[in-house]
Parts: structure tokens; sequence; C-alpha cells
């Protein structure tokens, strides 16, 4: 006997798609798609001769290649499941299903950057490893990788109210942390937690602080190599169009499900559901977005 009261399952945020150029392939087209980028042209520091004409510059371009690709998964009910269980299984493992499509496409987004964009290490702790734990110290010198490749902010500033307790928070990038290093960022001298922002209508549901010109938002499924000790944590931290997902015009997700009796099921002993999806995920521009290491305090 069940109680037809189903137990919350594990729901983690799935934030590594929240900061990416969107892109979706129109139908009998493609699944490859390409994002291009014009270089800019060198600053004419020579004065002009009168009556002559300057040489022509040659135009160039950057063009960076996206292939989509097919993900999926299929769960099998056996007519005794549903005959026998009184919860609502076919709406939960419908819900489940969707749950799992989103975590994939999460770590798939994650596992790119992560491969892609550019690494360095937090030096400055105290805590004697390898990387070491973070410091503010760190923070800025990712900041100042970005700052150094003109990246620009994508969440603009929140300007103070008359609100005891709060503080402005500045015109930002984006970190995403680990759950695991909450106190870490928390113990920061420069940490502003979401609750002293003076409006709240901006906040993301993941959203946890700020840093001065870097907001935070944390989820247990950011990239955590444990195949070392202590475990070593990537946080990206990422400008405006640093990096892309692509996907095709009513292909990035379906849901499919199968009555009982479909294909050679005379008996009518099972029913299938499952999702599937196609997607692609690229790094555009390895100077707007960089992985800051670190090892927990």
């Amino acid at each position: 006997y069940f109680d037809n009261i189903l137990l919350d399952r594990h729901q983690p945020y799935y934030v590594h798609g929240y900061f990416a150029q969107e892109r979706r392939i129109p139908q009998k087209n493609s699944k490859t798609a390409i994002f291009r980028r014009f270089d800019n042209l060198a600053d004419a520091l020579t004065p002009l001769t009168e009556g002559v004409t300057p040489a022509s510059e040659q135009v160039s371009k950057f063009d960076i290649t996206a292939v989509v690709s097919q993900y999926g998964k299929v769960v099998t009910l056996s007519d005794d499941v549903i005959i026998t269980v009184q919860d609502e299984t076919s709406n939960e493992v419908a819900d489940m299903l969707a749950q799992n499509m989103w975590s994939t496409y999460d770590k798939i987004i994650r596992n790119m950057l992560v491969a892609s964009a550019s690494q360095i290490d937090a030096l400055n702790g105290l805590n004697g490893n390898v990387p070491t734990n973070v410091t503010t110290t760190d923070v800025e010198l990712a900041v100042d990788y970005l700052e150094g490749n003109n990246a620009k902010k994508m969440s603009p500033n929140i300007e103070g109210v008359n609100a005891f307790g709060t503080a402005p928070v500045w015109a930002a990038y984006w970190m995403i942390i680990h759950t695991d290093l909450r106190s870490d960022f928390k113990a920061l001298q420069n940490f502003l937690p979401t609750a002293d922002y003076p409006r709240q209508q901006s906040v993301l549901e993941a959203e946890f602080g700020s840093l001065d010109e870097v907001r935070l938002v944390k989820t247990s499924e950011a990239y955590k190599d444990s195949s070392v000790s202590p475990a070593i944590y990537y946080m990206p931290l990422l400008g405006a169009n640093a990096y892309g997902r692509i996907s095709i015009d009513d292909q990035s997700m379906e849901m499919i499900i199968k009555p009982l009796g479909e294909g050679e099921d005379p008996l009518n002993q099972r029913q299938s559901m499952g999702w599937k999806g196609r997607l692609g995920a690229v790094l555009l521009d390895d100077a707007w977005a960089v992985i800051l290491r670190a090892t927990k305090a």
C-alpha cells in the first residue's frame, strides 16, 4: 500500500542556461548554426596627407560553429503499476521526465563552459591548498580579466531606496557558484545578501547575493571535481554574449507518450513515456567568460 500523497523530489536550480544567447534554427534547414562576429578596424593614428587617399583596409570576420545534437530518455510503466498504485503515476513520471530534460540540458551547457572557457586559480586564500579558498582578491582578478577584454555587464545597477539596512547593487557580471561554498562567500567582506537589496523585483530565484561588480547564483549542480582531494570547484564568471545555445524550432523538447498496447504489446502490458530534444551549446568569446577555480575554506 502506498500513501497517495507523494513526497517532494530533489529539484535543484538549473541556472547554466540563464545567461546564454539563444538561437533557434528553422525546421528543414540544418543542424548547424554559425555565429559571426566582425573584428574591429585598426585605429587610424597616422594623419592623412592632403589629396592622398589612404590605403583601404580589409574587413575581417570570425565565425563560430555550433552543432545541435539529440538527447532523450524513456520510461516504461507496466499495467500492474497503473492498476494498483493509487497516486497519479503517469503525471508524476511526466514531471520527472521534464525535470530530467532540464537537468540534462543544464549539465551539457555547464560542461561546455568548463571545457571551453579560460581558467584562473584562487591563490590568495589561507587554507593551504592549490587552488586556495576563494577571496575577494581572487574574484577581483577574475573581474579584471573581463574588464580588460571589454566584456559588458548583464545586470543593471539597482538604485538605493530609503529602506533601512539596504544598499545599492552595482551593475554586474554573473557568477555561478556551488551551494557548498555558501559560507565561504558569506564570509567575504564585500558580500551583500539578496535580503539587503533595495528592491527584490529583479532578484533571480537562485540568486544568493553580490560582490560589488559580481552577482551570484548558487546551485548544487555547479561543477565540482571530486576526483581530487580536496574537491575543486569551478565557478564561471560571465559577461554578456559570452556563450550561446541553439535548438531547432518545435524540436527543442518533445514529450512522447505511448498508451498500453503500442508496438509489440498484444496484451496491453506496457505504457511508455519519454522525452527527446535537440540542443547545442558553444562558447562565443573566450575573452568574456572565465572560470575561477577554488577549494572550500
